[in-house]
């Protein structure tokens, strides 16, 4: 009997990549980094590759949302059923975020990260600060006043908006409308293949985003806050188990949270590695009916959660608000730490799906908390690495609410569930 010939996998060469990155980064970190001229240069070869993959994943992102968002809505066929999907779906959003932000606040006094550090002179000058819209204002912000415009300048919240409108729109007129949905639904299918190409090139991607990161910060990083990185990565592990697999998964949707987070696994990878919810969505959505979601849900829930569905953000807000007290012996009450669950949530809400964002928002929140802005200095160095499983969290979290959407919905498909992984590389 012949033996089967043993091929590398997207996921392998994904994680080959990240490998060779930190390794290759350690490597030019202890060469002097950029500051040796030679590296630098090389340095930029790997930046130019990495920005090359995040370039090709953008250039497909706004046209997949809209034609997927928009073939999800007209799937659903009627008007009732998207009010019910799309209720569930932002209610899921809303309670998984409140119960990342707790965990987060729950290991934060625990561990402690805070403590003992002493700041010295440092200042957060440098990091450039951005002014959140009130209440009224931020749903005003919902809706666009030129679609256009916000296709072009890729304001993922107007573009969904629109985008389930247009799909509204199109199930209200009816049989007339075929010719437009059989249109709309050929494009979402052609993006998809163009995703298919993209994706291939994720490992050098991964490889270039990785070695450039590991040789400006180096290991050294790990030293001085080596307890807010626990705090974070245990709070996201954490809420990952608790929340994710034995409540939603366990609970609700009753199927193995191994299992599924073996068949998930390419996404949470590449949104690791990247940070940036965008670049795992084609692949979230491309292997979604091999953990049983179907495409009318899948096509709805996750472009909307790569925008709305922040869990690994909502733990970091948790977290740097205890460690900036910390910081300054200030004391957080019961009362200040349930509002910023709260405020925290809403927060994440209006996140723009793209690397950092969480860093220049938790700036205004320290404000708004009267809170010392220094601790964001010492944050803004490691931000990279903590924003890898934020961004991984938020991707799994997203795959995870769509099968409770489906689940409770009947739906779901535990028969496609329990076949075999179908390798996305070759579907």
């Amino acid at each position: 009997m012949e033996k089967k010939k043993f091929e590398l996998k997207l996921y392998h060469k994904i994680f080959i990549g990240l490998i060779l990155g930190v390794i290759v980064g350690i490597i030019f970190s202890n060469m002097g980094g950029p500051d040796n001229p030679t590296i630098a240069k090389i340095l930029e070869v790997c930046v130019f590759v990495g920005n090359l993959f995040l370039r090709l994943i953008k250039m497909g992102i706004v046209p997949l949302v809209f034609f997927s968002i928009t073939s999800g809505v007209i799937s659903l066929g009627d008007i009732k059923r998207l009010a019910n999907t799309g209720v569930r779906t932002i209610l899921l959003f809303l309670g998984t975020s409140a119960g990342a932000v707790t965990i987060g606040l729950i290991i934060a006094n625990i561990i402690k990260p805070g403590s003992a550090m002493d700041l010295g002179s440092v200042a957060a000058d440098s990091i450039e600060m951005k002014e959140l819209p009130g209440f009224l204002d931020s749903v005003l912000d919902f809706f666009p006043e030129n679609p256009i415009a916000s296709m072009a300048n890729g304001t993922m919240l107007h573009i969904i908006s629109f985008s389930i409108f247009v799909g509204i729109a199109l199930i209200m007129v009816g049989e007339r409308a075929k010719p437009v949905t059989d249109f709309i639904e050929i494009c979402s299918e052609t993006m998809f293949k163009i995703i298919d190409i993209v994706v291939k090139f994720t490992p050098y991607g991964v490889f270039g985003l990785m070695a450039n990161a590991t040789a400006q910060f180096g290991v050294e990083i790990f030293g001085p806050i080596l307890k807010f990185i626990i705090a974070d990565y245990l709070s996201a592990i954490t809420f990952t188990i608790v929340v994710l697999w034995v409540i939603c998964l366990g609970l609700i949707v009753k199927v193995n949270p191994i299992k599924f987070f073996k068949k998930a696994f390419e996404p949470w990878l590449i949104a690791f590695s990247t940070c940036t919810s965008s670049a795992a969505l084609p692949v979230a959505m491309k292997l979604s009916k091999d953990v049983g979601i179907p495409e009318e849900n899948s096509s709805f829930v996750l472009p909307l959660g790569a925008t709305m569905n922040m869990n690994g953000t909502c733990i970091y807000f948790g977290i740097i608000v205890v460690f900036a007290s910390q910081l300054y012996g200030m004391d957080l009450s019961i009362a200040t730490q349930i509002m910023l669950v709260f405020q925290a949530t809403l927060l994440a809400v209006g996140c723009a799906a793209v690397p950092s964002i969480g860093l220049v928002i938790s700036i205004t929140l320290l404000e708004s908390m009267g809170l010392p802005l220094e601790a964001i200095a010492l944050v803004a160095g490691i931000y990279r690495i903590v924003d890898q499983i934020h961004t991984a969290t938020n991707s799994h979290g997203d795959l995870i609410v769509a099968a409770v959407v489906s689940k409770l919905e009947g739906t779901f498909d535990y028969e496609r569930f329990n076949t075999e992984k179908v390798d996305i590389t070759k579907a």
